[in-house]
């Protein structure tokens, strides 16, 4: 199976680009995402990690996406758009429309969880993912905000859910959907791993924000 994971100075080498282009200083940075500025040094020089509200913060005050930070270092060879015909081929792989478990890209954030896309490139105003949450981890200490719109269910285990200060746990086969932008957080509480399927649309193109 090839390694597909991306390496923190990966991300740490596009998050200073990033911000570089931006014309903002690291300690700007550090203060906008409420973290430390020795911190926001170390992942740029891929000594660490961010968390995955920390991740959000940044893709927002610098103006670029999840999938410019987090996308593997070389896209999956077979990969194009996935808009393109499969030319008589009869290959959905290699039109980019199919995408075998081995290739899925993914990442490790500093709170635990594993990501993986499940999609051949990223989509510009949406994330498709499977995450992995390790068993037997305590509450993040930080609620998770950011614009969109997410959809989940779980595939195994049992996931800790907070939403807007209520908790509850989902089961096998539970879902659940709600704004992006009200406090979140997810953790695993349990002996064995969980996995689930997220779906998260981005509400930063102009999409309007229902009324509640």
């Amino acid at each position: 199976m090839p390694d597909l994971d991306t390496p923190w100075d990966t991300v740490g080498d596009r998050v200073r680009a990033a911000r570089t282009a931006s014309r903002m200083t690291v300690r700007e940075l550090a203060r906008r995402i409420g973290v430390s500025a020795s911190h926001v040094s170390q992942v740029e020089r891929g000594i660490g990690a961010f968390s995955v509200p920390a991740l959000y913060s940044v893709a927002r005050e610098l103006g670029v996406s999840m999938s410019d930070l987090l996308d593997p270092p070389r896209a999956p060879a077979m990969a194009t758009d996935a808009s393109a015909p499969t030319g008589g081929t009869g290959d959905l792989r290699v039109a980019g429309i199919v995408q075998r478990a081995a290739d899925h890209p993914s990442i490790k954030l500093s709170s635990g969880p594993r990501w993986s896309r499940l999609t051949v490139v990223g989509e510009p105003d949406a994330e498709f993912l499977e995450v992995i949450y390790a068993p037997g981890t305590a509450a993040p200490l930080e609620d998770i905000t950011h614009e969109g719109r997410e959809y989940g269910v779980v595939i195994a285990g049992r996931l800790n859910v907070e939403v807007d200060g209520t908790r509850t746990v989902l089961e096998p086969g539970d879902s659940i959907v709600f704004d992006s932008d009200v406090p979140h957080r997810f953790w695993n509480e349990g002996d064995d791993e969980v996995r689930a399927i997220w779906f998260v649309r981005d509400r930063g193109h102009g999409d309007p924000v229902p009324h509640t």
